[in-house]
């Protein structure tokens, strides 16, 4: 009979192998959905119990309406709206064109895991939440649905990782991309993770401007919808690796 610290080593390097398809990254995937469900649940308490976090909220939401200016408005306007519902929802039909023209079923069915998915699980917790919206004496938007946790930036969030992460597993659009650029691959790489990243901080930040929501609505959001993707990438992808090789000892 194994002794126990045996049993635990053997365990940890199997958790820590990268070449199975229970090690590496289905531990990370799984430690990175619980911290970021964990960040999400704090917002969330803060939200339900008028916690330091929402008394901040207020605040910042009148600086903001109070400096808003034309055209800068004119201009988050066209922003924010087009990562609305129909607007991500179309981007992401793009997408999944892409993938099944490629024949990449995997990242197809995880690209409509997440993002219908996480949108419809995000409008779900509205009525949980049932947060109002910010509201000003002389408002940019006038808007009647909940506010937690904010719908354009989960959209954006769900749609630029599922993007992000399909092209930098993709190493000859990668090295075509650092090539164009004059970069290597890693920074290229980064470029494209910090990019979508942008993309998503300037949509949760128009909400925020417009007086759509709160600063905890997009940070919710953000985290949440990090957390979704990161679970349905880890389980679709690791489903894969168990299928595409022979099954290993736990």
């Amino acid at each position: 009979m194994q002794e126990p610290s045996t049993v635990r080593s053997r365990f940890l390097q199997r958790r820590l192998a990268r070449d199975h398809h229970l090690g590496l990254p289905l531990t990370t995937g799984i430690l990175a959905v619980l911290a970021l469900a964990a960040l999400f649940a704090l917002i969330a308490y803060e939200v339900h119990t008028g916690g330091a976090l929402t008394r901040a909220d207020q605040g910042l939401a009148d600086w903001f309406n109070a400096h808003a200016f034309s055209p800068l408005t004119e201009l988050v306007l066209g922003y924010t709206h087009l990562h609305g519902t129909i607007g991500v929802l179309a981007m992401g039909a793009l997408l999944l064109w892409h993938l099944l023209r490629r024949r990449r079923y995997a990242w197809a069915l995880n690209m409509l895991l997440v993002l219908p998915g996480g949108m419809l699980f995000n409008f779900g917790l509205k009525f949980v939440f049932a947060r109002l919206r910010p509201q000003f004496a002389d408002p940019i938007l006038i808007l009647h649905s909940y506010s937690f946790p904010s719908g354009h930036t989960i959209g954006a969030t769900l749609l630029y990782a599922v993007a992000a992460a399909y092209l930098v597993n993709q190493p000859a659009m990668m090295a075509a991309l650092a090539a164009r650029l004059g970069w290597r691959v890693g920074t290229a790489a980064a470029g494209v993770i910090g990019l979508a990243a942008l993309l998503v901080a300037l949509t949760a930040l128009s909400r925020v401007y417009l007086g759509a929501h709160f600063l905890s609505d997009v940070l919710g959001a953000i985290l949440l919808g990090t957390a979704w993707f990161a679970l349905w990438t880890t389980a679709v992808f690791t489903w894969q690796r168990h299928y595409c090789q022979p099954s290993r000892s736990n």
